[in-house]
């Protein structure tokens, strides 16, 4: 049965605390109540007057209470009843208090329980996005369809039945609140409210509120344009991207809008790879480097331009967003001669693979250091050379002057709006990346930069022996480049002498040689050099030929050799033969 509630109004006084016994000296209309709401919930005839502030409440522990909703309000409406004075109302209250008893809770009942996997749960992500042209979050929904009976709870526990992916799609407003005090729920954009409004269905009361949505700071990436698409055709939006980035940008050569294209493309499955590679356009003035940055603006996922963005600004941007970083002039910007060039290039060159860390000391507690998260997709164009472990990380594009046939962007904005619409559906729509396996035939460096762009390729259904082979040949390329340094020169002599048996000057021995003199070296590199200072000076030469080998010297009987059968000589003179293409 309800507990009757008793409460007595004084009208035009200035009643006393029941428990404190201070005078309220704020509200003319005051209510007490005789006897505990349940839930610390205002009673009906309360509201009106307070929803006008012409009343407040107070029940009998001093404490003021949260607003009914519309279910309480009829609940307690049936149960309410009036007390005649103060003197009776303070009455019943002691008699109730004495009788109160705390009602049992009701038990609920037990959970039905499943043997099922622990990713049948609901996974909820977020993304901002333009709709009906107003910039709201894209709520998606994540979840497996749970088996049905017992048979295809075993099937799925024992790997034998996937379970249904189930993926549904919401839209909320950005900057929405809910009042603590009615319940409503409201916008507000940028700042939390202090007051819940009428006109938006609220109480009007000033009150404290929770935050529902996200404010969205629409000044960093391209925010894409949300539609739902049932029959995505990813074969088809390739071949309408390929088309479109021919018409705004001149590359050299015909593989290069492929691999540029992939390279957006995969942006949209940011969180699925491991390594990355850097898209990095070298070439003088106007030759259309800014541009191809602008089609990555425009087309990739989270693609933020660094034009007028700081460093630190860059860091957390890479770090709490999972942005991708475009840097123009970047040959000045990553410059090793300033501190803040250091700074980047110490923070970028690491990020192409997945658990990079970009590290620092916390500027106001001298006992705390920070970690952010920098691994993620990075675009750079410069007219100059580049860091030499950048260069190794990146797909290089030298481009050349030349007029597309779109002079200007927003001449097919509406185009590139449209593809990227298709790449959000991309994203959420469709499953992981192809994994190419271990025994991938392409190893090290290439697979990191590569990769990425052969395994998109075979997601939607595209040939990649083409990327394939321009990978390798890039790798024949760089050995060809080594051939007549002196690197190179040093070891051809000492794998021919390997392999022929023979002492450096072609004696024939039992077994190969244990060490490789200076000065025998200095003799078949530079036979002609006769002078003490050619020596002097051929001999530093190879000195420090050498030691960009990073092959172990010591000294025997005063002279200088390499010990060939040292552990680590032999291991790195194999990965050097590789390296050389010997």
């Amino acid at each position: 049965m309800t507990e009757k509630i008793y409460i007595v109004f004084l009208k035009n006084v200035y009643p006393k605390n029941l428990d404190t016994g201070e005078t309220d000296k704020f509200q003319k209309h005051h209510a007490y109540s005789v006897g505990m709401f349940k839930n610390n919930e205002y009673k009906n005839k309360l509201d009106e007057l307070v929803g006008k502030g012409e009343a407040s409440y107070t029940n009998s522990t001093g404490h003021e209470n949260i607003p009914l909703n519309l279910e309480a309000k009829e609940k307690w409406k049936k149960s309410l009843e009036i007390a005649p004075d103060k003197k009776t109302a303070m009455k019943l209250n002691k008699e109730l208090n004495k009788t109160r008893k705390e009602p049992e809770p009701t038990p609920e009942p037990p959970e039905e329980k499943r043997e099922i996997p622990n990713d049948m749960k609901i996974k909820e992500v977020t993304e901002p996005v333009m709709y009906n042209n107003e910039i709201q979050w894209l709520i998606i929904k994540k979840e497996s369809k749970a088996p049905e009976g017992k048979q295809e709870i075993k099937m799925v526990i024992k790997g034998e039945l996937e379970t249904e992916k189930i993926i549904s799609f919401e839209l909320k407003k950005q900057g929405m609140w809910q009042c603590k005090k009615c319940g409503a729920v409201i916008e507000s954009n940028p700042k939390e409210p202090t007051e819940c409004p009428q006109n938006q269905g609220g109480c009007g009361r000033t009150s404290n509120f929770d935050k529902i949505t996200d404010t969205i700071n629409n000044d960093l990436w391209k925010i894409p344009t949300w539609k739902n698409i049932d029959d995505l055709d990813m074969f088809s939006v390739y071949d309408d991207m390929l088309k479109l980035v021919k018409r705004c940008v001149i590359f050299p050569e015909e593989i290069q809008y492929k691999l540029i294209t992939l390279w957006i493309i995969s942006t949209w499955k940011t969180g699925h790879w491991s390594s990355v590679g850097f898209p990095l356009f070298l070439g003088d003035h106007d030759s259309g480097k800014t541009r191809a940055l602008d089609i990555m603006r425009e087309l990739a996922y989270r693609m933020i331009h660094s034009a007028g963005t700081t460093f630190p600004a860059m860091v957390r941007a890479t770090h709490f967003y999972h942005a991708g970083l475009i840097i123009d002039e970047a040959s000045d910007r990553l410059n090793r001669k300033t501190d803040t060039g250091r700074e980047m290039l110490n923070f970028v060159k690491p990020s192409y693979r997945e658990g990079s860390r970009y590290t620092a000391a916390d500027k106001d507690d001298p006992e705390k250091i920070i970690s952010y998260k920098n691994f993620g997709f990075k675009s750079f164009a410069g007219e100059r050379s580049f860091d030499h472990a950048l260069l190794s990380r990146s797909i290089i594009v030298v481009m050349q002057q030349a007029d597309p046939e779109i002079p200007e962007l927003y001449y097919i904005q509406d185009e590139l709006d449209d593809i990227q619409t298709k790449l959000l559906n991309y994203r959420y729509k469709t499953g992981p990346p192809t994994d190419l396996g271990m025994t991938f035939i392409l190893k090290g460096r290439l697979r990191e930069v590569f990769g990425t762009l052969i395994s998109t390729a075979m997601h939607i259904g595209q040939p990649c022996e083409d990327i394939i082979d321009y990978a390798l040949l890039i790798k024949k390329e760089q050995q060809e480049d080594l051939i007549g340094t002196l690197e190179n020169d040093i070891l051809v002599i000492i794998k021919s002498s390997e392999e022929s048996q023979t002492t450096i000057d072609g004696e024939m021995v039992e077994d190969a040689p244990e060490y490789v003199y200076y000065k025998d070296l200095l003799e078949r590199l530079f036979p002609d050099i006769d002078s003490p200072e050619d020596k002097k000076q051929k001999g530093q030469q190879l000195g420090y030929a050498v030691r960009r080998l990073r092959l172990k010297t010591k000294k025997l009987h005063g002279k200088n050799v390499i010990p060939l059968h040292v552990k680590k000589n032999s291991n790195r003179l194999r990965y050097l033969y590789r390296k050389y293409g010997m």
